[in-house]
């Protein structure tokens, strides 16, 4: 096979990844993560500090063969933490095991695990989440569900029509997508005047689009939220057709803007 047509069939086998996965990437992994915390585990467990928790950060890589790369940290639990894992389930519901992470473990703990068909869809689609385990609650202490990292960087210059007397505004938007709800938190400073509002819109880069999701109004830096998408909405959001903006007085058709990225 001549060393093009391997970059076409590499190429092709990266897009059918991110096809099947409803996900626009740009270099053939996707990020997730979750947020991990008494209040999410099911069933509930006992004795547990509310101040307990932890974080989960992964890559999922494209192709034949996806593995999913991780790093696991948790705090305040009962004890040494026996085990973790992903399990299948939706939020709320306890599933099975799909994947082992570590067994004792440390928390700044590390790994990589190959990923079935199955288990790689439900990490994407927000019916995935990770927990560890301790002796006091064997089914589980903390619990988070596992969802696409979202975010975009909000800048002057990409805002479509440019705004008037903006000059060093610009901000950021991260957030997390658990199936169709989008946890969010969003950053600016350099503003023409304080943050009138600011909307999830509809568009491409470098095209003005309807408002999809109210996100705040009047703003302030490090607001956060969390809203429901409609499907239309989750399927825009996941092929990079939407942005975020902030709007103020002066530019009441947005200061300063930001194309979503997922995964």
């Amino acid at each position: 096979m001549t060393r093009t047509r391997w970059l076409a069939v590499s190429a092709g086998a990266v897009a059918l990844g991110a096809l099947a996965s409803g996900v626009a990437t740009a270099n053939g992994a996707t990020k997730v993560a979750a947020s991990l915390n008494v209040a999410q585990e099911v069933p509930k467990p006992s004795g547990v500090s509310a101040r307990a928790g932890g974080t989960f950060t992964g890559t999922i890589s494209e192709g034949r063969n996806p593995r999913l790369t991780w790093r696991l940290s948790f705090r305040g639990l009962t004890g040494p933490a026996l085990q973790a894992h992903v399990h299948l389930g939706r939020p709320g519901v306890a599933g099975p095991v799909s994947v082992t992470l570590c067994g004792p473990c440390t928390t700044g703990a590390r790994g990589s695990a190959p990923l079935s068909a199955a288990v790689r869809r439900a990490l994407l689609n927000g019916t995935a989440y990770v927990n560890v385990h301790t002796d006091r609650n064997g089914a589980g202490e903390i619990r988070g569900a596992v969802g696409l990292v979202v975010g975009a960087n909000l800048t002057v210059g990409q805002e479509v029509p440019r705004p008037s007397g903006a000059q060093g505004g610009s901000g950021g938007f991260t957030g997390r997508l658990v199936g169709r709800q989008l946890s969010w938190t969003l950053r600016f400073r350099g503003l023409t005047g304080q943050a009138a509002q600011s909307h999830i819109h509809l568009g491409r880069r470098g095209v003005a689009g309807p408002v999809a999701v109210t996100l705040c109004g009047p703003c302030r830096s490090g607001r956060r939220g969390a809203a429901t998408l409609t499907a239309r909405q989750l399927r825009e959001l996941k092929a990079g057709r939407t942005y975020v903006n902030v709007h103020t007085a002066r530019n009441g058709a947005g200061e300063i803007r930001g194309q979503v990225r997922v995964g």
